[in-house]
């Protein structure tokens, strides 16, 4: 098969993550902090370890950089527990349902305003002035923006932003940039950052992370137990126990610590030229085929190794399954849970096509794709 799906998830994992997994279930399976047994002390030290991977990976401090189940779940933590009645919050039209239904949800539920900043055509990508003229508008309590698009790629100059709107807090959806992009998140002047771990960090499943800026302190989505204060029916106050209720994804955030670990030793610089190269490969290649159109693409922007098309007369879903059947390519069609990013870019309602490359794509995957669009639509 040839994988080119990795706006969606990695696949193949970084070398190293199966067998951090293995050790983990097969050696340190115990319940971190519950205990003071050989294997909730192994378990305790691996997680840990991987906590500190993954924060100087991201350029944070590992005691503010939490370990949960997604980025869709701290995204969730993060909207539900800062915004309330009467609170205004701004973002763009490019958001994923990980943002946009949370969002929509607060509207409905607590009154809470939703204010949505267009951008311009064809990328949609709102500029720092566009959202700084938006929060200036009404008091604001929150500015919540994707780092970049997975329809399009196209990445928001978030940094810029959240210096622009500053003391107004800033929160970064990087499910897309995390590993992929170079960042680090004690020079960005953002309040959060969330990604995945299945993505960019080429990790598992079922891992995902979020990164605190001093003072911005958030109320946990679940409660439950810790391991620490057992004699307290209170949630401890102490990070990371107040946000990691229950117990944790042992084995994937073991793996995610051997995928960070690979990240680091390779450079996130080195992956982002890798995919830049290829998307560029990419491009090259499918624009001379007749009626093919770039979504929310413009030469010279800054993007990340993702890229959406379409081709007329051809449906995007019946094309992915060719793709699938009679090459073994692997792509995503539709909308990629991305409806509002759709609508703003006019592939609203049918979709398109998504090209999305990886640190071991290579530059033969990309070639296959192009001939065999060629071959079909040529």
């Amino acid at each position: 098969m040839i994988y080119l799906d990795h706006g969606a998830t990695s696949f193949p994992k970084a070398p190293g993550v199966s067998a951090a997994v293995a050790l983990y279930i097969d050696e340190t399976s115990g319940n971190p902090g519950r205990g003071g047994h050989q294997l909730t002390i192994a378990a305790s030290r691996a997680i840990e370890s991987a906590r500190a991977t993954v924060a100087d990976l991201l350029g944070s401090d590992p005691e503010r950089t939490l370990l949960g189940p997604g980025a869709t779940f701290w995204l969730n933590t993060i909207l539900c527990g800062r915004l309330g009645p009467g609170d205004r919050v701004v973002t763009s039209a490019l958001e994923h349902n990980s943002v946009m239904r949370p969002l929509r949800w607060l509207e409905a539920q607590r009154g809470v305003e939703v204010v949505v900043v267009e951008g311009a055509a064809p990328t949609g990508v709102p500029t720092p002035a566009e959202i700084l003229d938006a929060v200036n508008q009404s008091p604001t309590a929150l500015v919540v923006l994707t780092h970049a698009s997975n329809v399009s790629g196209a990445v928001i100059p978030v940094e810029e932003v959240a210096r622009r709107v500053a003391p107004i807090p800033v929160v970064v959806d990087g499910a897309q940039t995390g590993g992929a992009l170079p960042f680090a998140f004690s020079r960005s002047g953002l309040a959060a950052f969330v990604c995945s771990g299945h993505k960019g960090l080429q990790g598992p499943s079922g891992t995902g992370v979020v990164v605190l800026a001093e003072g911005f302190d958030l109320q946990p989505l679940v409660r439950g137990g810790t391991g620490s204060n057992s004699e307290s029916e209170d949630m401890p106050v102490m990070l990371p126990d107040l946000l990691e209720a229950g117990t944790p994804n042992g084995p994937g955030i073991a793996g995610l610590g051997a995928a960070c670990t690979w990240l680091a030793d390779r450079t996130v610089e080195a992956v982002q030229n890798h995919e830049r190269a290829l998307i560029k490969r990419c491009i090259t290649g499918t624009l001379a085929i007749p009626g093919l159109h770039l979504t929310g693409w413009v030469e010279g922007m800054e993007q990340t190794g993702v890229l959406s098309f379409t081709i007329d007369r051809e449906d995007a879903g019946e094309l992915a399954a060719w793709l699938d059947r009679e090459r073994g390519i692997a792509l995503r069609a539709g909308l990629h849970c991305a409806p509002a990013a759709h609508r703003r870019l006019g592939t609203f309602p049918t979709g398109t096509l998504r090209v999305g490359v990886g640190p071991q794509t290579t530059e033969d995957d990309i070639d296959a794709l192009v001939t065999a669009l060629v071959d079909r639509c040529g």
